[in-house]
């Protein structure tokens, strides 16, 4: 008689953006691969099941192995339809996070409520790997966050500015003649294009609020010691080419391991 094939051992994570919703599939602390969704905020719960389950097949992981769960979101529609489909298809309880959840850092926002779930991952997972360091996280997505958690492990805040993707729709969708374009070079001066133009003036405002940004953050820190990290789904080699700092560490998966450590913690037992 076959012997059956033991079972995987997963943990889900799910990093739910405006715009894409990002999954991994962890076996303990390695990410064994990573897939993304358009975030839709019309879909049910089946159909997100549907789309999910296909791609964890696709790389070979079935539902039953699947042992744990993290959905981390700053859509709450989607939080929603995730939370049901993950106890319908998956038969667990998954971590969301909220006030009661377990961080390896204090929030210290004024308003704790009002810092996306991205945010808080990336500040404990750049504590988790920098512990005695200033760290500045910069995510780019359709906002550009700058999280900052200090060296004894207090998130501080940070900055949002408008991403590159969305910086260039704005212009197509608010004027009648500029065209949609995509970033796939640096006119870094004088645009001899609309085109060109519109690289150049998007291009340099970026490198430059992010220039400044960064520059404001090391003045109210009071040092210029800090670690500078960059993830999201918009990491652009021709911006972090030309900023001032240089980069400590790029990881587009720097989020998905800040909400796996969140599932560990909260999972630990006392």
């Amino acid at each position: 008689m076959a012997k059956k094939e033991k079972t995987k051992e997963c943990v889900l994570v799910f990093d739910v953006g405006n715009s894409n919703i990002t999954a991994g599939i962890f076996s303990g602390d390695s990410l064994m691969f990573s897939f993304r969704l358009r975030t839709n905020i019309n879909f049910t719960q089946d159909q997100y099941y549907t789309q999910v389950k296909q791609l964890l097949e696709i790389n070979n992981t079935f539902v039953p192995d699947i042992k744990g769960a993290i959905v981390g979101s700053v859509v709450p529609v989607i939080t929603e339809s995730f939370t049901g489909m993950i106890k319908k298809y998956f038969k667990l309880n998954p971590v969301i996070i909220e006030k009661r959840t377990r961080l390896n850092i204090v929030n210290k926002y004024k308003n704790k409520n009002e810092v996306g779930d991205d945010r808080l991952a990336n500040a404990a997972y750049a504590y988790h790997i920098n512990k005695g360091k200033n760290n500045i996280i910069i995510d780019l997505g359709t906002s550009i966050n700058f999280d900052v958690v200090d060296k004894k492990g207090n998130f501080l805040g940070g900055a949002i500015m408008p991403g590159i993707n969305m910086s260039l729709h704005a212009l197509f969708a608010r004027t009648a003649k500029l065209p949609q374009i995509k970033l796939k070079y640096a006119s870094l001066g004088i645009g001899k294009t609309t085109e060109d133009s519109i690289a150049s003036g998007v291009l340099n405002s970026i490198i430059g609020g992010i220039n400044e940004t960064v520059k404001m953050i090391k003045k109210d820190l009071k040092t210029d010691s800090v670690c500078l990290i960059f993830t999201g789904g918009e990491v652009n080699p021709l911006v972090i080419k030309r900023l001032n700092e240089k980069c400590l560490l790029k990881d587009g998966d720097f989020t998905l391991k800040g909400f796996k450590l969140i599932y560990d913690l909260n999972m630990r037992k006392n």
